[in-house]
């Protein structure tokens, strides 16, 4: 081993013997120019010539309350005790149990703090690691370089450095996986001032995690990723991989973020498919103005009380689980029934279920004084029964739980399409309503594009300026209460406008966005409430609907 003395000359190990200092009978290390040292109790012995043999410098300082051991090989770890003379790295007593130590410098080179491991791989603190440099070895580092090693543990920024011939510089977390953005932050000046940074964590899920974390700290182009067939790099030692351990680290990938997609010949031939309609809505005319019911999307309603919300999405859950109660599309296959996930905050299961079978019976046998068969109403609910699932309102104003509770519906049951109404139920107490619901809008986007379904959401909507909603007023995208998260994450934006005061004026559907292909954008298809059936039914569009310009294919004068 190649060792600076206090004088300034190298000088490198010839052998052990005892110490006359420590009664050692091996650590007591003789160096060819004569000098020793003893690396249990540290003591030094001057060379022929030295006219003074102070301790060394690096080893600086010791605070009180730290323990000593010896620098020794370590054969359970296949470390030499060159790389352990190297790091200081010692093994040694700490309350009767064998233990390695682990010292940690300040950067005035003195000791203030050590890592003890015990038999187990419990660890303990000794002295104060808050004054230590962030990075353990960091002040065998000068500052700047072609390339350092940054490992999980002590040991492995051992191992790493013995397998490279002690000649690149390796250091490790202090606290492992779980304290590595916090470490590589405060030590980020340091490691920045190298031209290339190898994070070589476990090959686990934390480690992986914690590379994660910690790569974009970095400057862009700084890290690179080292992956071992091993857990770590002292197991790749232990098994005699060394080689395997340098060619990880040389051999590291420039990082980049997970987030990049491979445009492949299989994405590039997706692509180049015909695009298909969706699944048809009740109404041909809707049908069209949108391509359909699409998968992988949000569809976002708002409308003042009584414009037909309520209705309109139990004429969408009914002819879902009974496609032959829509129009009839010429260009449309009919599709399968199909189920449906409801969470009805404001309805009550009972008056959901009575309201489905009176739409397939076309009577309103929810009203008081309308005669129906009873028995064809139970037939009815009993086919739907398998078709509706209904979640149970104790527990689902938690987000987390209506999301579980989605994923597991689709698994499970198959499910493909979903209402929420009103969406505004689910942040009700929360101590930021508008934060909440930012992260619950950007969760269901995800979520309907994960597992390719389509959620319908329903809003309540903000009182505007000038006339009501009530009254007619135009349906805008600034009036969903709540956040602007939520025209920012629908794909589909509707409003329901109708003038409540008037009996003979119809709902108007107001398409705000439409993310897919932006057509179904403004009015496009007028509904009115037929008393007899329950149903909505399509009605030609007013005057008056808002349109920005004279149809010019009118040829009457």
């Amino acid at each position: 081993m190649a060792r600076v003395s206090p004088g300034l000359t190298e000088s490198s190990l010839l052998y052990k013997t005892s110490c006359d200092a420590c009664g050692s009978s091996d650590a007591n290390g003789v160096y060819d120019d004569g000098h020793t040292y003893c690396h249990k109790c540290e003591h030094y012995g001057r060379a022929d010539g030295e006219e003074e043999a102070p301790p060394p410098p690096a080893k600086g300082k010791r605070m009180a309350g730290l323990i000593r051991g010896a620098v020794e090989a370590i054969p359970s770890r296949k470390l030499d005790d060159r790389v352990c003379e190297k790091y200081s790295y010692q093994v040694g007593t700490f309350n009767d149990k064998k233990c390695h130590i682990a010292p940690y410098y300040d950067e005035a080179g003195n000791v203030v703090a050590q890592k003890v491991r015990l038999p187990g791989k419990d660890f303990t603190i000794l002295g104060d690691l808050k004054k230590a440099l962030p990075l353990f070895g960091q002040q065998l580092c000068r500052d700047g370089g072609k390339m350092i090693v940054v490992t999980e543990g002590e040991v492995d920024a051992l191992s790493v450095t013995q397998a490279m011939g002690l000649s690149w510089p390796a250091v490790s977390l202090p606290n492992g996986a779980g304290g590595a953005k916090k470490s590589i932050s405060k030590a980020l000046g340091f490691l920045e001032s190298f031209d290339k940074v190898v994070l070589l964590f476990d090959e686990d899920e934390p480690g992986r995690e914690a590379v994660e974390d910690c790569a974009p700290l970095f400057s862009p182009g700084k890290v690179f990723v080292g992956k071992l067939p091993l857990k770590d790099a002292n197991d790749m030692v232990k098994a005699g991989r060394s080689k395997e351990l340098v060619d990880a680290v040389w051999g590291a990938r420039k990082w980049s973020p997970d987030v990049l997609n491979d445009i492949d010949d299989d994405l590039i031939d997706d692509a180049c498919e015909e695009q298909g309609w969706g699944l048809p809505w009740p109404w041909v005319t809707m049908t069209k103005a949108t391509y359909g019911i699409l998968r992988g999307c949000l569809y976002t309603w708002g409308a003042g009380t009584g414009s037909g919300k309520t209705t309109l999405m139990r004429m969408l859950m009914a002819t879902a689980m009974r496609p032959d109660m829509g129009e009839h599309h010429d260009f449309l296959p009919m599709p399968a029934p199909r189920p449906v996930g409801t969470i009805l905050y404001e309805e009550p299961l009972k008056r959901t279920l009575k309201n489905l079978a009176g739409l397939v019976m076309r009577q309103r046998i929810h009203v008081p004084g309308v005669e129906y068969d009873k028995e064809e109403a139970k037939r009815i609910m009993r086919e739907l029964r398998p078709l509706l699932k209904s979640v149970a309102l104790k527990g689902a104003r938690n987000w987390d739980t209506v999301k579980t509770t989605i994923r597991f519906l689709h698994a499970s049951e198959g499910v493909e399409d979903f209402v929420i109404d009103p969406m505004t139920a689910l942040t009700a107490g929360a101590e930021n309503e508008r934060q909440e619901l930012d992260g619950i809008m950007s969760e269901l986007a995800e979520l309907a594009e994960e597992l390719d379904i389509t959620i319908h959401l329903v809003f309540h909507l903000a009182t505007p300026e000038g006339k009501s909603h009530e009254d007619g007023g135009r349906v805008q995208e600034k009036h969903f209460r709540g956040s602007r998260a939520v025209a920012f994450w629908s794909h589909f934006l509707m409003g329901l406008e109708r003038n409540k005061q008037d009996p003979d004026c119809p709902t108007i559907i107001r398409g705000l966005k439409d993310r897919p292909t932006g057509d179904a954008v403004g009015p496009f298809i007028a509904l009115t409430y037929d008393k007899d059936s329950g149903h909505m039914v399509e009605v030609p569009m007013p005057e008056g609907d808002g349109k920005p310009f004279k149809d010019e294919t009118d040829n009457e004068l």
